[in-house]
């Protein structure tokens, strides 16, 4: 009997052992392609890209109770932003809001919402989620700059100016 207990034991070590270093070795494996990317800079192509994507939601998959999980998840939201894929960049952020309402930056997730649906020329759902973002974070860093900016979203640079302006023909 006591031979099964410390075998079971000895199992149970050698899983936790092995959950762990895969955690390890996937952040490794992330940190790479992050530095390689940042070193690439202007060159860097779009499948390197979207397999840092794949990495950072197969970590979040693996280890979503980790503190990395909604860094990553926001990363991968920047990322598809730069890819033009502002639908995949939404639901990245809905899951961050929604998965893990403590995070550190969640204020920045709103934001980054707003720019992205202002990206999109979804003006309307920008103008909501910057509103959101203002009256629920005020004092981000940002919030100053995007309470001044709302009445602007969706305008071109002559309507914007006209407005500032007071001028009109």
């Amino acid at each position: 009997m006591k031979r099964i207990m410390m075998s079971v034991a000895a199992l149970c070590l050698l899983a936790a052992c092995s959950h762990g270093s895969d955690r390890e070795k996937q952040i490794s494996d992330i940190e790479t392609q992050e530095a390689n990317i940042s070193a690439m800079d202007v060159n860097t192509q779009d499948e390197d890209l979207q397999a840092l994507i794949a990495d950072y939601t197969r970590f979040v998959s693996d280890f979503s109770d980790d503190s990395l999980a909604p860094v990553y998840l926001q990363r991968a939201a920047d990322l598809s932003l730069a890819l033009d894929n502002t639908d995949r960049a939404l639901s990245l952020l809905d899951s961050v809001v929604t998965l893990y309402p403590g995070y550190e930056d969640i204020g920045g997730c709103y934001f980054l919402k707003g720019y992205v649906f202002e990206v999109a020329e979804r003006y309307e759902e920008a103008r909501e989620a910057y509103t959101y973002f203002v009256d629920n974070y005020p004092s981000h860093p940002l919030a100053d700059d995007t309470r001044k900016t709302i009445q602007y979203i969706g305008m071109s640079p002559e309507e914007m100016l006209e407005a500032i302006l007071g001028t009109s023909e």
